[in-house]
């Protein structure tokens, strides 16, 4: 049975639904992928708008029941794939490859490199927040917190050793804050960060954890500064001996200048 030009029409327009983002997707696209010329295209979808608000509506239904898992998906391959080939090399169609999905489901959920990019920023530092008040917690319930605190940094740095790429990924933010946006919001998500950690520092202050003298905002800067140092020590010279000693020799000294004494 041969197909009329509509049906034509609707089944190319429902391919190209499930591997492009709805308002990318042309008349010219629809026309070729139907086999029809594109006025037919626009005689049976209208304007270009409401053409554009069917595949909206189309890709919605398709992607409602799995969104969630997949964006998680796409973040985490867009980690290591910023990671392994630096933000200038990367591409939001080597992250779809590397997360194993189509790029339509990428282009869904990210209109861009640098939009993707930002998002794995926030994920990044919503991650460190959210865990950072048991971590600590942990430690100063210890019956000896420094050799704890040397324990914590150690677990920070075991992916190192495994040959993690994801640890590099703080320095892709760096290089790649040439870009005004990239670097308006990298300031934006570190400032809110030590802003967090500082703000939890003082309550450990206030609970007599802390000396008195210890300025917590800059304290937290401090300790943020000290991880990505370490991190740096390891990428020059990545010898897991030196790496320990490092980690115990900051955790000495920085606990012997912050506890109360």
């Amino acid at each position: 049975m041969q197909l009329s030009v509509k049906e034509k029409v609707f089944a190319a327009a429902e391919q190209l639904a499930m591997s492009k983002a709805f308002d990318q997707i042309t008349f010219a696209e629809v026309a070729q992928a139907a086999g029809v010329h594109w006025t037919a295209v626009r005689r049976h979808f209208g304007s270009k708008e409401a053409m554009r608000q069917w595949f909206k509506e189309k890709q919605a239904d398709q992607h409602a029941f799995d969104q969630a898992d997949t964006r998680s998906r796409v973040i985490l391959a867009a980690e290591a794939v910023f990671a392994v080939q630096g933000y200038a090399n990367s591409s939001l169609d080597k992250v779809a490859e590397h997360a194993g999905l189509s790029k339509g489901a990428v282009y869904w959920h990210f209109s861009s490199k640098q939009d993707l990019f930002l998002n794995v920023l926030e994920r990044a530092y919503e991650r460190q927040i959210r865990m950072l008040p048991a971590q600590m917690e942990h430690i100063l319930a210890a019956a000896d917190p420094m050799a704890e605190l040397v324990v914590w940094l150690e677990q920070q740095f075991l992916c190192l050793e495994d040959g993690d790429e994801r640890s590099k990924l703080f320095l892709q933010f760096l290089v790649s804050g040439q870009e005004p946006e990239i670097q308006q919001k990298l300031q934006l998500l570190h400032t809110a960060f030590l802003d967090k950690v500082g703000g939890f520092l003082q309550q450990l202050q206030q609970r007599g954890f802390l000396s008195d003298d210890i300025r917590p905002r800059a304290l937290a800067a401090m300790l943020d500064s000290l991880l990505k140092g370490v991190l740096i020590e390891w990428l020059i010279d990545p010898d897991p001996q030196a790496l320990r000693m490092l980690i115990e020799t900051v955790s000495r000294t920085l606990w012997k200048g912050v506890a109360v004494k």
